[in-house]
């Protein structure tokens, strides 16, 4: 069980398509757990701990072996509490990591890619052992661990083995239950998510949805984690980063996700990512 392998082992693949590490934090400081985001997808099995995992306003009890898929639209955070010691295994990958095992338009990532942001993206532990998916994630680090290229290529296999059985699994499984909250705020969050290059203010949201500023104000904080324009500076990150692979300059990708300054943008970026925006092309 993956418990059993090396712990604090982190591992980048030679072409930089996925990153592995399996952590486990002795004293956990919850102010060390800031919200981020991929630029492709992360696979993350909570192994030992005690919190939730809020992505994109969705709130997901952690059970020990339960795993959580975040696509690169999903900002997530976790929230640690109490003073058990935090482990997890956590595989990242690169968006076009699939790209060779694709054919026909298969595409094992569709389940992840193609549904409502922060909803069904938890496997229960049940699901995990009985599935094996548990055994997988020991073989992968099993062979990551060995530190070659003929293993790494190896661990590849196991990953796209990984995939194609969460694809399958959140297809004909029923996730985890989440706590979606307030359904205002799931309405203002999708209304965000789609109106992002626009002007964002308070106001026009308070009137958008028939809401004092104050409750909205408060009703997102308390369901998201975040205040209103910390969301809208995330996500508005999120979209430049994207605008940049796409080949958009730093500038360019500034305004056309939303900022009016590039000042504040970079501020923020780099807060946020810790690169420079021209980094993250």
């Amino acid at each position: 069980m993956v418990e059993h392998r090396m712990v604090n082992f982190h591992y980048s693949a030679e072409d930089e398509s996925f990153w592995y590490h399996h952590v486990r934090d002795k004293h956990p400081n919850p102010l060390h757990y800031k919200p981020h985001y991929e630029k492709g997808y992360e696979i993350f099995m909570f192994i030992s701990g005690s919190g939730s995992f809020t992505i994109e306003g969705s709130k997901y009890e952690l059970e020990p072996y339960s795993i959580l898929m975040m696509n690169s639209n999903e900002l997530h955070v976790v929230n640690i509490s109490g003073d058990q010691p935090y482990e997890r295994a956590v595989l990242t990958l690169d968006g076009n990591f699939m790209a060779p095992f694709m054919s026909s338009g298969v595409d094992l990532f569709r389940t992840i890619k193609y549904r409502r942001l922060g909803q069904d993206n938890q496997l229960s532990a049940k699901t995990v052992k009985e599935s094996g998916l548990l055994e997988l994630f020991n073989k992968l680090q099993q062979a990551l661990e060995q530190r070659s290229a003929e293993h790494e290529i190896v661990a590849k296999c196991i990953i796209v083995q990984i995939a194609s059985m969460i694809n399958d699994l959140a297809r004909y499984y029923s996730p985890s239950s989440n706590k979606r909250g307030e359904p205002k705020v799931a309405a203002v969050l999708e209304y965000i998510n789609k109106h992002l290059e626009e002007s964002l203010t308070l106001d026009h949201l308070a009137e958008q949805f028939y809401i004092t500023k104050y409750y909205l104000c408060h009703i997102f904080k308390e369901t998201t984690g975040y205040t209103i324009n910390q969301y809208i500076t995330y996500k508005r990150i999120l979209k430049a980063d994207e605008l940049m692979r796409q080949g958009f300059t730093a500038t360019q990708a500034c305004f056309a996700a939303g900022f009016t300054g590039y000042s504040s943008f970079y501020k923020s970026y780099r807060k946020l990512t810790g690169r420079t925006p021209r980094s993250g092309r």
